[in-house]
């Protein structure tokens, strides 16, 4: 499968992101995380580039994931979702700390590929050399009949877009991927520290 991927000209892929359960015994969380690990190692090894899907629950998980990936001088992709359980609002920001720790833990400039938490981009940028943003709005949106259009700085709203009968959707689809790229830019974009005037 992995060769196959290659000759379609896949050039970075994500490792599986297998579930953490908060109710199911601890041991099933680290099977999980070491299939992940595994699952990694089977892309490098076919000459893959994969981003190592850094999932986590607790604080200790991710203090695991910093040991492989210090040691590991060839990992130079993560990957995280704010989707699911990261995603809830209360735990957000805490894994959002714990994946500015990791990075600090490292030393060394790592690429972050990011799926939600759109909002979490500014303190995520911070940490890590670059941040890659997966987002899948601009096809669904367009699938929908719906077009982006820029709210204040860094906001979207979705405006109906009627289609004739058999038009395409091209037009619509390029014109959300624009919007949200100019927007997500911004929102990782390093933040300006310096106001002084030149002499």
């Amino acid at each position: 499968m992995i060769e196959k991927l290659i000759s379609l000209g896949v050039t970075m892929v994500t490792t599986p992101n297998y579930s953490l359960f908060s109710n199911a015994p601890r041991w099933d969380d680290l099977h999980s995380m070491k299939r992940i690990a595994l699952v990694h190692a089977e892309f490098q090894q076919a000459g893959l580039l994969s981003a190592l899907h850094v999932n986590g629950r607790t604080k200790a998980d991710f203090g695991r994931w910093g040991d492989l990936i210090a040691e590991r001088p060839e990992i130079t992709h993560i990957a995280y979702e704010f989707t699911t359980g990261a995603g809830r609002a209360e735990r957000r920001n805490l894994h959002t700390r714990w994946l500015r720790g990791l990075a600090e833990h490292i030393g060394r400039p790592l690429t972050l590929v990011v799926r939600g938490g759109h909002e979490l981009v500014p303190e995520l940028a911070e940490a890590f050399a670059q941040v890659v943003i997966l987002d899948t709005s601009a096809f669904m949106k367009a699938m929908k009949r719906q077009r982006a259009a820029r709210r204040g700085n860094v906001g979207i709203e979705w405006l109906a877009s009627p289609t004739g009968v058999d038009e395409p959707l091209d037009e619509i689809f390029e014109h959300n991927v624009q919007v949200i790229s100019e927007v997500l830019g911004l929102l990782a974009a390093p933040p300006l520290r310096n106001f002084g005037t030149a002499a």
